[in-house]
């Protein structure tokens, strides 16, 4: 889970392996994803999966350990390390620190103690990064304008953060995101899906479709068929990989309740539900809205967008939508058909088209609101909570 402390254990005695790892495993707040003995394999660790805390495995030897140890601190001194040893000598403990450690676990360990440990670690370091945001939007009918809000609030968060953004077409069948920036991507999905238990990093970097307006595009597979290949499986790490990887990830999600959109969900720092001011559309927004909640999707994470919302006071408003959904819309954006339908048969975003239109305006405000809001909300959170919850709520 992208919300998980990713450890890896550097260990050269495979008679505590076991012990090691269930001790490590124990930490509800943490994820082992490797046990490695070789600095090769370490190496390869770092660069392709994104890893957190280092746990390294003093004995039998210490001084090559200590060595590697010094060169992972220097190369990368934004990682965690912790030293775990059966000797506690005064010079066994101090050694590990000078070479770049936080902490020293003596063995046998102590569950407690583990956890303190991880607690000081992650309190001076793993709290500072970037906050990593994954941001779904889905439509609540057919129709709503799903993909085209995707594709430009990736391209206005990309602005805005003057960074890449991740965008990617969930809808298997007919997705359209690729489309709208008039590219034919030479990989997709289904190439991850393929690469199974191999999927890294390294694979998902070579398959996105990178344009020069700092959006990177993962599309739908090429063929319908290809789509029985994707599985939730293969959703929940390509997410997970996007988000260690990517500041912002914008996902536009097919309207279905599936394996498929709970693999996503789950990631989702904010779902937009799009709808219109129509009857049919509010009710099912409604439905959809209810289902999403009984699934386990937080309240606080779903939010409403108007979309083709022409401002004038119409048989059905925005306050009809917000007294049938028992919450405020998050973002009205404004009708303007034929300037946005010019943009998607063009293949271009609706800011490259013409900068100061009134749509392009409301999809930059929501930008806007994502970035700064989510800075603002997690600073309020920190001053109230602890460091685990924190943790959690990265």
């Amino acid at each position: 889970m992208s919300h998980l402390l990713r450890i890896c254990l550097y260990n050269t005695d495979p008679e505590v392996s076991n012990e090691l790892k269930n001790a490590i495993q124990e930490l509800d707040f943490g994820r082992l994803v490797a046990e490695l003995n070789e600095p090769e394999q370490l190496a390869a660790a770092l660069h392709e999966d994104g890893i957190n805390l280092i746990f390294f495995h003093l004995d039998p030897d210490p001084d090559p350990i200590l060595e590697l140890i010094e060169q992972v601190s220097t190369r990368y001194p934004e990682l965690a390390m912790i030293a775990i040893s059966h000797k506690t000598n005064p010079d066994a403990i101090l050694a590990p620190m000078r070479a770049g450690c936080d902490q020293f676990v003596c063995e046998p360990i102590n569950s407690a103690d583990l956890a303190s440990a991880v607690n000081r670690v992650a309190s001076k370091r793993l709290l500072t990064p970037p906050k990593s945001r994954c941001i779904c939007v889905t439509g609540a009918s057919g129709g709503t304008g799903t993909t085209s809000i995707a594709c430009n609030l990736a391209l206005e968060i990309a602005h805005l953060a003057n960074r890449e953004c991740a965008l990617v077409d969930l809808d298997l069948q007919f997705g359209d995101v690729a489309a709208n920036f008039d590219c034919e991507p030479r990989y997709n999905l289904y190439d991850l899906a393929v690469a199974g238990s191999d999927l890294d990093r390294s694979i998902l970097s070579s398959t996105l479709t990178k344009l020069p307006c700092k959006v990177a595009i993962l599309s739908r597979p090429e063929m319908i068929e290809q789509q029985e290949a994707v599985t939730p499986d293969t959703i929940h790490r390509v997410i997970e990989l996007l988000v260690g990887s990517y500041e912002n990830t914008v996902i536009d999600v097919p309207r279905e309740l599936s394996p498929w959109t709970a693999a996503t969900f789950s990631h989702a720092e904010r779902i937009f539900i799009v709808c219109q001011l129509m009857v049919p559309s509010i009710r099912h927004a409604k439905r959809y809205y209810d289902a999403l909640l009984r699934t386990g999707v937080p309240e606080e994470r779903l939010e409403f967008v108007v979309n083709r919302s022409d401002g004038r006071s119409g048989r059905v408003t925005v306050r009809d939508l917000e007294e049938t959904v028992k919450k405020p819309v998050y973002a009205c954006i404004p009708n303007d058909y034929q300037f946005v339908a010019r943009s998607i048969d063009f293949g271009r975003p609706i800011a490259s088209l013409d900068r100061s239109n009134p749509v392009r305006a409301a999809i930059g405000k929501m930008a806007r609101e994502i970035i700064s809001g989510a800075v603002s909300q997690a600073a309020q959170k920190d001053e109230r909570r602890g460091f685990l919850s924190r943790l959690l709520t990265k």
